[in-house]
């Protein structure tokens, strides 16, 4: 067991939140109370970077669901960031998330887009 390391900061007006690790059922309840602190930190435009995330489960999507689904009913937004790995993409594409969720190549590109337009039109970028 790798665990997950949650990490939290401000960027511009985003919540940049970090996973690095395996987001898996014995990880998600500390990663869950670690995002929860960082949106009440940093705000609600929140832009979840998978880069350094190596495995995900579906406790794992249920998290970063629940969290994109909250930040947009309080009027913020939420993305995902790559690269993602084959096998977090894998998982994403098997569950068609990734047709749900806004996937940006790179952290770089993820906040560069306005977080109005992410909610109303957001731009989807191949995981690979």
């Amino acid at each position: 067991m790798t665990g997950c390391t949650v990490t939290c900061r401000a960027l511009g007006r985003y919540t940049v939140v970090a996973l690095d690790g395996d987001l898996d059922l014995p990880t998600v309840q500390q990663a869950e109370r670690e995002v929860r602190e960082g949106r009440r930190e940093h705000g609600e435009h929140l832009v979840f970077d998978l880069a350094r995330l190596a495995f995900l489960d579906s406790s794992g999507l249920s998290l970063l669901l629940k969290f994109y689904l909250a930040a947009e009913g309080r009027g913020g937004s939420a993305a995902l960031a790559g690269p993602v790995s084959d096998r977090v993409a894998r998982v994403l594409q098997v569950t068609n998330l990734d047709q749900r969720l806004a996937i940006h190549p790179s952290l770089e590109a993820a906040v560069s887009d306005p977080p109005a337009e992410r909610r109303s039109g957001a731009r989807t970028a191949d995981p690979h």
